[in-house]
């Protein structure tokens, strides 16, 4: 069998997916395997501080309730897609400007599907709605309060 010899040098940047062969194989930048939910550090540099952080917070928060509850890998991936789905829409959102109704209408959308797939997985429990409070900022955003949107989530799940 020949031996394949790589060599690169005196490049920068990152090399994805050299000399890789077989099945199985994950290539790619950002990726998490675990089953945790994340945001990706990118997206979060384009935030305002306020917000990044309790983007960080909440997945952190999350990620624990998830865990020690047993929730499998491909249903944290469904709550994942949503938290991509929702820190993608604040983005657009321009600091000091005043969110409209359509922006407005479609943030509180996505929040409202995240935060009840994450009830929908956890049990119903105060530390459940508690996961959210990192994501009080968010209120003036969708014209309500995160707590209370929440809250009314979990009497329907």
């Amino acid at each position: 069998m020949a031996t394949q010899n790589i060599n690169i040098g005196g490049n920068t940047g990152d090399v994805i997916g050299v000399g890789v062969s077989g099945t199985g194989n994950v290539i790619g930048k950002n990726i998490t395997v675990q089953g945790n939910p994340t945001v990706n550090t990118g997206q979060l540099s384009h935030l305002p501080r306020e917000y990044s952080r309790g983007l960080q917070e909440f997945t952190q928060t999350a990620s624990e309730l998830l865990r020690r509850n047993g929730i499998p890998p491909e249903k944290v991936t469904e709550v994942n897609q949503q938290l991509q789905d929702f820190t993608k829409e604040v983005q657009t959102v321009k600091p000091d400007m005043k969110v409209g109704i359509v922006q407005q209408t479609s943030l509180k959308g996505k929040l409202t599907t995240l935060a009840d797939t994450v009830l929908r997985l956890l049990s119903k429990t105060a530390e459940s709605v508690a996961a959210f409070t990192p994501l009080a900022p968010f209120s003036k955003l969708i014209g309500e309060g995160v707590d209370g949107l929440v809250r009314a989530i979990q009497k329907e799940v």
